[in-house]
């Protein structure tokens, strides 16, 4: 006979607000820096590329 394991949301809550780590809820996870990282650098960068070319804007220097 096959058994379904059940969803083990009491365990992986008990993980989440137990664990030692001084971090940020969304990087405690294991994987979170495969998705939080590129993230923020594709964020970052996108603010310099809109900054730099606002002051240029801002200046009248064409792109």
């Amino acid at each position: 006979m096959l058994v379904k394991k059940a969803n083990n949301i009491i365990s992986k809550q008990w993980y989440y607000q137990s664990n030692p780590m001084h971090r940020e809820l969304w990087m405690r996870h294991p994987r979170s820096a495969l998705y939080v990282i590129p993230y923020w650098i594709a964020f970052w960068g996108g603010m310099g590329y809109t900054t730099y070319y606002l002051g240029r804007m801002v200046l009248g220097q064409k792109a």
